[in-house]
């Protein structure tokens, strides 16, 4: 059953609720963090999680806020000397939030890390919520949506990894522009949020293509886009465009990194499709129902790779539960007429 337009806007007034997500989300994360920030601040210092939180992520922001202020392309100080664009690209160089850092003295950059947090948390809810409410019958479930993809397992975990959470809080505006070209024929946001995402991390964006193939190819399946030959047309040189906005920091960061044989470990043999150890199966299985561990500890298996590898998909509360029981009510259905 499709619902029409008029009628969306008559039972919301018109108004959207992204605010009301966002500033959800935002408190709930600065509910997390602040118990840790006023045990580190008694002692005099700043919130330290563990690992590459404290030994990579908090100095990289504070050295390249410094960096970009003084100029220059080369940094001396990184490794034995390396281009800074081709070594901070996967970490920050293309990310919004740490544009916004340069608003600060890079000194104040250990302090701003748990407010960035915070605001990739509820940026993160208020996209999640402008895609879904698209396909739910009562605009309050995709509150509740957003908010359980803000605070899924993976994002949760990958506190210890600042950067993962950028491509978390990008994400579903890029989906939700996809929606709006196809069914609404507005075009201008999406080879923007592709600029974005592509920009933020390259190595990420890899995989959001390949979802986002897949959910074109499974909603024109479904009748959910009707497509002809223009529209078509008309995706593919947006996308086109995008991309090629965003190489901006995918070249130079490609013709480095072809050149480091690090990048180079190939699987062999059925590597290619199964994993060493029968425990990362049992592992994985396990992470969909229970609340992940620390990243750097290992609790229940112990063998296998399971350390530092984001391996959870679970929902706060519910666990998998959840998924199952929205799968067993019924399908999607849209709001608005395309």
């Amino acid at each position: 059953m499709k619902i029409s337009g008029k009628l969306l806007e008559r039972k919301t007034g018109g108004r959207s609720r992204y605010w009301q997500v966002f500033w959800l989300c935002f408190a709930v994360a600065a509910a997390l963090f602040l118990p840790h920030c006023i045990i580190d601040g008694l002692n005099g210092d700043f919130f330290h999680y563990a690992g590459d939180f404290n030994d990579q992520q908090i100095s990289f922001y504070s050295y390249a806020n410094n960096f970009v202020k003084q100029g220059g392309s080369f940094s001396w100080a990184t490794d034995l000397g390396s281009g800074f664009v081709n070594s901070y690209s996967f970490y920050l160089c293309g990310s919004p939030f740490f544009w916004l850092t340069l608003l600060l003295p890079y000194r104040w950059t250990p302090w701003a890390m748990v407010p960035m947090l915070c605001l990739k948390f509820a940026v993160a809810g208020g996209g999640a919520y402008l895609w879904m409410r698209r396909w739910v019958k009562d605009e309050r479930w995709s509150m509740v949506g957003a908010c359980l993809y803000a605070f899924s397992g993976f994002t949760v975990y990958n506190v210890f990894f600042n950067h993962f959470l950028d491509v978390v809080a990008l994400f579903p505006y890029m989906l939700k522009a996809l929606d709006d070209a196809v069914l609404d024929r507005r075009h201008g946001a999406f080879p923007f949020w592709v600029a974005v995402n592509l920009l933020n991390n390259y190595f990420f964006f890899a995989g959001q293509a390949v979802f986002l193939i897949i959910y074109f190819v499974c909603m024109a399946a479904g009748g959910r886009y009707k497509l002809n030959l223009r529209l078509f047309g008309a995706l593919a040189f947006q996308t086109v465009l995008g991309c090629c906005m965003g190489c901006a920091l995918l070249v130079p960061a490609a013709l480095s990194l072809v050149q480091n044989p690090r990048t180079i470990d190939p699987f062999n043999g059925y590597g290619y499709l199964v994993y060493g150890s029968a425990q990362q199966y049992l592992a994985i299985f396990y992470s969909a129902f229970l609340m992940p561990d620390a990243p750097y500890l290992k609790d229940l298996f112990q063998e296998g790779i399971l350390k530092h590898t984001s391996m959870t998909v679970y929902l706060p509360v519910v666990g998998i539960a959840g998924g199952w029981c929205s799968a067993a009510c019924g399908g999607a259905t849209p709001l608005r007429a395309s």
